[in-house]
């Protein structure tokens, strides 16, 4: 009889051991949100451009270049600062400037309280396309003189 009571025993212990060893998978963090990784509070600097599908960074002054973005969250707003860089196009400018801004998961829209990030000619909603930890890709339709309306794509990297 006591060896069925050892046998148990060891059962019972092994089962234990074997059950106690599955939380693993309990200690990851959830996915973030697109909200959360792009206003993760890392500066979002320019890579490039497309219009139509087209290259165009060669098209933008160099002085837009280095500007950095940064959106940060918070519960009591979401805020932002823009950044100049080193190579200013107006050196009368501030080097920056400070926004707000909110983002809506259900239609990916980027809406941003600044003139100071606005694309000449564009019209309508900045769309996000895609985001990354590392990459941002934005997407807003812009009316070129002689060319008619174009989708851009703007890829900012952090």
């Amino acid at each position: 009889m006591k060896i069925f009571q050892k046998l148990y025993f060891l059962f019972a212990i092994a089962g234990l051991l074997a059950l106690g060893s599955c939380g693993d998978d309990e200690d990851q963090d959830p996915p973030k949100t697109d909200e959360e990784l792009i206003g993760s509070g890392v500066a979002w600097k320019f890579s490039s451009a497309s219009a139509g599908g087209f290259p165009i960074t060669s098209q933008i002054p160099e002085c837009f270049l280095d500007n950095t973005i940064t959106f940060n969250t918070a519960d009591s707003g979401n805020t932002g600062m823009v950044d100049a860089g080193p190579i200013k196009c107006d050196e009368s400018e501030p080097q920056s400037g400070d926004f707000t801004w909110s983002y809506n998961e259900a239609t990916m829209v980027l809406t941003v309280d600044t003139d100071l990030i606005d694309i000449p000619g564009a019209t309508g909603d900045t769309k996000v396309v895609s985001v990354t930890e590392n990459t941002l890709v934005l997407s807003q339709t812009v009316d070129f003189a002689g060319l008619g309306s174009q989708e851009v794509l703007l890829t900012l990297m952090n």
